[in-house]
């Protein structure tokens, strides 16, 4: 099909229903422009404090707060003399302290920052006892906002590095902790004064390890003067290569302002007289809910240097209105690094920078793929991760640096990150179609993966994860993970078996765990001897790790230098480890005489050496396959010893030298045959290996595919979200979850009520349930081991135990449940108020707390934390409860 030729049909029929469109509410937006104001809206300087508290790493999703136990920061009247216990100060107390904070008014809204520092603690003495987790801590400010209208006013409120607020009853968690600014808070502010209830959490990744910690923060103010919002810092867009946009995607982000529902129409964008952009379908958007708006553009036209866009919109079947905004666009040519846009897996659009091999390199039948992850709190298309390869202007590569959907690469290039950087690479063989490349092709099989920083520590979860396809890895500054990072020791203390679940649940992203893995495997290691950001440390242990498998990893260590220098990704030692590596040739892999291979409950987990594990026996510990290789006649045959494994098959498509023609499993005294297909094995209750005669074994009562994992499984959604709601109580946790989803991920939701739930399940996304009461809609299996009716919650074992706990004021939960087509739904459920706020805290946010397969909280959850849980763990390949659960 000749490029453009699909969008004919449709634009007919967009153009005749245009012409039925009223325009007279039409308005012209564009970034900067000024807003109108019922009145001055003033945050006041005046503040009261309350802190330093304890909290540990990433803690704060599971609540940990003190005050809870005195009833909560909201409810807590400030009293000079009251004290309040803390294990971090004199005497163990503190006491409310009166500080006047920087406050700025101006015609569009009001600011007040924070910059607190708690001179009473010894914090370089605590430092020397618990190192970087010695500065995070937590603390509470109570101050006001004033409205001096004399009507309600909606207002939209920006958190820069705040979690959890109340603004007057209204109780926010998720807020703004990276400062991404993409999805504020949208409320309606009554007549004079509303207090404002702010939690401040010090974290040493995104605030730093320098002593004294000071803490700041900052909240924002503006009116809503229109109904719809543009946000134009995140509309994104393809450039433009010789005058064609060079990708087919592009994204609006817009936010409904208004206090009802919401729907998008219709969106074009247009140049030179002619749409060349559009949106399939209609969108719909909750009060105060954003979304970002899919957009298929004709690549096949010329463009000038702007973009015209016009969306209508309507609220609840009223009139349509109009609101138009205009892009520049940016301009390069093929040769040259761009801004290459796609679909994340979850049908959101995404871009990369994309530097494409030279062209002279034509010779070259294909060119490598050189995927480089960038660092914590770097934009992709910023300066600093659009220089950090101009040292390597001749590197036979594509040098790929996707976004990982955020700066902070959304869960640190784990679930998310790391499925878009997957779906990158495969955006190149589209670029190259669209853009008629005459240079190199591209070989995606197998790819070089680089990384600074949190993308260096990106770089070890990328290999350790998906060996089979990997060419080789740079690690520049990575660290280890992020529990080896800024350690947990602060947590609340908890069960020992609790502990276990957490740490289980963030087993995969502990990547010393799997050096094993990465057997065969070029690696070479860069760091700074004096990088006071990431110590030096995790590439020496990642090293003396690798060591011990038997691997020798190839380590540089740059004497004096820092975190971050001019050409950190391209001094000599690693470009001759690049132009080594990128030259690759099509040969087959030769698997070693011997190799171990460490599986967690992922599916992020790939092959090695062709052997994939479908399913572990018990969720909750690491699979592991030992493979001995050895000759027979010639014939190659492998003897595999499992541990923890329940379903593996070999993967066809992974080309070795050496695949085996026989396998033996374990201690069977028979062989197995391999042919040229998929061989697949799974072993029975007693213990006894067999070739798998079910095909069709993928049954919805078997977890399998993109439902394994903890918790966090539920990102791997094909689709936008489906957040369903039964009551407006509901709704406003589903704008809040729908918020902070596109926040820390970029994510899309679509918010429905209870009663369209068969409609949703037709679409392609994961669905979050959000409910409250004595019940819980039914699961779509039969027989799912967590039930609540009868004013009980029941949980129901697999050695058939029926364990019975009675609900109570405050109990909350979060379960994960299976649906068809290995999609998955989270219900997010609380008894009261109380209750349903603290399991949605549960909802994936900021990645590195640890959430298992199920959580039943009591209250006091409030301020133990996980410690608070009344039942925690896994549901096994068989959705039962498995046997290492947390359980009354």
């Amino acid at each position: 099909m000749r490029r453009g030729s699909f969008f004919r049909g449709f634009l007919a029929t967009l153009l005749q229903a245009a012409t039925c469109i009223s325009t007279q509410n039409a308005q012209r937006i564009l970034p900067g422009q000024g807003t109108t104001n019922q009145g001055p809206i003033t945050i006041l300087p005046e503040w009261d404090v309350l802190g330093p508290f304890r909290i540990g790493t990433r803690e704060v999703v599971w609540g940990v707060d003190p005050l809870e136990y005195y009833g909560g920061a909201q409810r807590i009247n400030v009293d000079a003399e009251s004290s309040f216990h803390s294990s971090l100060t004199g005497d163990a107390t503190l006491r409310w302290q009166h500080v006047t904070c920087n406050t700025s008014t101006a015609s569009i809204g009001s600011t007040v920052d924070f910059d607190l520092s708690f001179d009473q603690v010894d914090w370089d003495f605590a430092q020397k006892i618990y190192g970087w987790s010695a500065f995070q801590y937590q603390a509470w400010l109570k101050g006001g906002i004033v409205n001096h209208g004399t009507t309600s006013q909606t207002i939209t409120l920006f958190t820069d590095n705040i979690l959890e607020l109340w603004v007057g009853n209204l109780h926010v968690f998720g807020g703004d902790f990276f400062s991404f600014g993409r999805a504020p808070l949208v409320v309606d502010l009554h007549p004079g004064s509303t207090n404002l209830t702010v939690r401040l959490v010090r974290e040493v990744r995104s605030m730093g390890g320098i002593g004294p910690p000071t803490l700041q923060s900052s909240l924002r103010v503006q009116a809503a003067a229109t109904t719809l919002h543009v946000l134009a810092d995140d509309v994104v867009l393809p450039d433009l290569v010789d005058g064609r946009l060079c990708s087919s995607f592009g994204s609006v982000t817009v936010r409904n302002q208004a206090g009802a529902w919401l729907t998008v129409r219709q969106l074009t964008a247009t140049s030179k007289g002619k749409i060349v952009g559009i949106m399939y379908q209609e969108i719909t958007l909750a009060p105060g809910q954003s979304r970002p708006l899919k957009m298929t553009f004709d690549v096949a036209q010329k463009l000038d240097n702007f973009l015209y866009f016009s969306i209508k919109y309507s609220q609840d079947d009223s009139a349509m209105h109009e609101l138009t905004f205009t892009v520049v666009l940016t301009h390069t040519n093929a040769s040259s690094l761009q801004k290459i846009t796609f679909l994340h897996p979850s049908g959101v659009v995404s871009y990369a920078m994309l530097k494409p091999p030279l062209v002279s390199a034509a010779s070259m039948h294909e060119a490598a793929v050189l995927l480089n992850l960038h660092g914590a709190g770097v934009e992709a298309g910023g300066p600093l991760a659009r220089h950090m390869f101009d040292g390597a202007p001749h590197l036979p590569a594509w040098i790929l640096t996707p976004t990982g959907m955020s700066p902070w690469s959304s869960d640190d290039w784990h679930t998310w990150g790391f499925a878009d950087a997957q779906a990158a690479v495969s955006a190149i063989p589209d670029w190259i179609k669209t853009n008629r490349w005459e240079g190199p092709g591209v070989h995606t099989q197998r790819i070089l993966v680089a990384g600074h920083s949190n993308g260096g520590q990106g770089t070890w979860f990328y290999v350790s994860h998906q060996p089979d396809r990997v060419l080789g890895v740079a690690a520049a500054s990575g660290y280890t993970s992020i529990e080896n990072y800024v350690p947990y020791v602060m947590w609340t203390e908890a069960d020992p078996l609790q502990s276990s679940i957490l740490h289980s649940s963030r087993a995969s992203f502990r990547h010393e765990l799997f050096a094993e893995n990465l057997i065969g495997i070029p690696i070479f290691q860069q760091h700074g001897s004096a990088d006071d950001n990431v110590p030096p440390y995790h590439s020496r242990l990642m090293n003396a790790l690798l060591a011990q498998t038997g691997h020798l990893a190839t380590y540089s260590e740059m004497l004096d230098k820092g975190h971050w220098f001019a050409g950190t990704m391209t001094t000599k030692p690693m470009m001759d480890f690049y132009q080594h590596h990128l030259s690759f040739s099509q040969c087959n892999q030769t698997a070693p005489d011997r190799f171990n291979f460490i599986v967690p409950n992922s599916d992020d987990m790939g092959s090695k050496y062709g052997i994939f594990v479908d399913q572990l026996l018990t969720p909750e510990r690491l699979g592991k396959i030992t493979v001995s290789v050895s000759n027979n006649l010639s014939r190659p045959y492998w003897h595999l010893r499992t541990e923890n494994i329940h379903r593996f098959h070999l993967d066809s498509n992974v080309r070795l030298s050496n695949s085996p023609n026989k396998i033996v499993v374990d201690d069977l005294p028979h062989s197995f045959e391999i042919g040229t297909e998929k061989t697949s094995f799974v072993r029975d209750e007693a213990g006894v290996w067999s070739l798998e005669v079910a095909l069709n074994w993928k049954t919805q009562d078997k977890r399998y595919g993109r439902q394994r994992g903890p918790l966090d499984a539920i990102l791997r959604s094909h689709g936008p979200f489906e957040m369903r709601f039964d009551s407006n109580k509901t709704l406003t946790v589903a704008v809040q979850a729908s918020r902070n989803f596109l926040q820390y991920f970029g994510a899309d939701t679509n918010i429905v009520a209870l009663a369209e739930y068969e409609e949703a399940l037709k679409r392609e996304g994961n669905v979050i349930t959000i409910c409250s009461g004595a019940s819980v809609p039914n699961a779509r299996i039969p027989h799912f081991p967590i039930q609540i009716s009868g004013g009980f919650i029941t949980l129901n074992t697999r050695d058939r135990r029926v364990i019975h706990v009675p609900l109570a004021a405050g109990m909350g939960g979060v379960w994960l449940r299976p649906l068809p087509g290995e999609k998955l739904e989270l219900v997010v459920w609380g008894y009261d108020d109380i209750g349903l706020r603290q399991a949605a805290r549960l909802i994936p946010t900021i990645t590195g707390a640890g959430v298992p397969d199920f959580v039943i909280l009591s209250d006091q959850a409030r301020w133990k934390g996980a410690a608070g849980a009344l039942a925690m763990g896994f549901f096994d390949h068989n959705w039962k409860i498995s046997p290492a659960s947390y359980l009354p």
